[in-house]
């Protein structure tokens, strides 16, 4: 059997904080801690309505009591475009919407944070793709300032990665290999100095390089 993953659960309302721990408890996959100093939890589900300063602030927190520094998921009830961005900036990794957080959708996502760096609703990711495409269409496109600095590979990778693909899928999606979709996830990373997945699409959408 896989090792379960350490997670440790936070937020600022109990009964939120207690619905996520009763869905995550009996899930083989995992492991829930009570603290950070309990046990290394290489997962910090963070639960709260919306992305305001405390959760930022948390975050930030969260993220620098750990090492190696622990993956922030969120769990929102709402999230708007700019809260995303400003998470993502504070170092979470992922979003889910807390009306799709079934337990397979919890466990799921622990474990693309833990292997994959980071995971994004596409149904989020598509209504930022929907706002940057009018903005380049009606404000950059017109005076020619768009500059993305990709390969054509890694726009059509970073493209699925929006839409919510794992690795594999992209590879079968654009008949590469396994490898050659990590490397070039890895070189993207590396080139704008990004931290994740997550990150990496959000720093796409934002400066309208997909």
């Amino acid at each position: 059997m896989p090792e379960r993953i350490p997670v440790h659960v936070r937020g600022f309302d109990p009964i939120l904080v207690s619905g996520i721990m009763a869905q995550l408890r009996p899930r083989p996959e995992i492991v829930l801690v009570d603290s950070l100093g309990e046990q290394a939890a290489p997962v910090v589900v963070v639960v709260n309505d919306v992305v305001d300063e405390q959760v930022l602030r948390l975050a930030r927190e969260l993220r620098g009591q750990s090492t190696p520094k622990a993956k922030v998921l969120l769990v929102l009830a709402q999230l708007d475009d700019n809260s995303l961005l400003a998470a993502i900036e504070a170092g979470v990794c992922g979003v889910v919407s807390r009306a799709e957080a079934t337990p397979e959708r919890l466990v799921t996502a622990v474990q693309q944070a833990t292997t994959a760096g980071g995971v994004l609703s596409p149904r989020l990711v598509g209504r930022l793709l929907e706002q940057v495409s009018r903005l380049q269409n009606q404000v950059l496109a017109p005076r020619g300032l768009r500059l993305s600095g990709l390969s054509g590979r890694e726009t059509d990778v970073l493209k699925l990665m929006a839409q919510g693909m794992e690795v594999r899928e992209i590879a079968e999606k654009l008949s590469y290999s396994e490898r050659t979709i990590k490397n070039t996830v890895h070189d993207i990373l590396n080139r704008f100095e990004l931290r994740n997945r997550a990150h990496a699409v959000a720093f796409a959408l934002r400066e309208g390089l997909i």
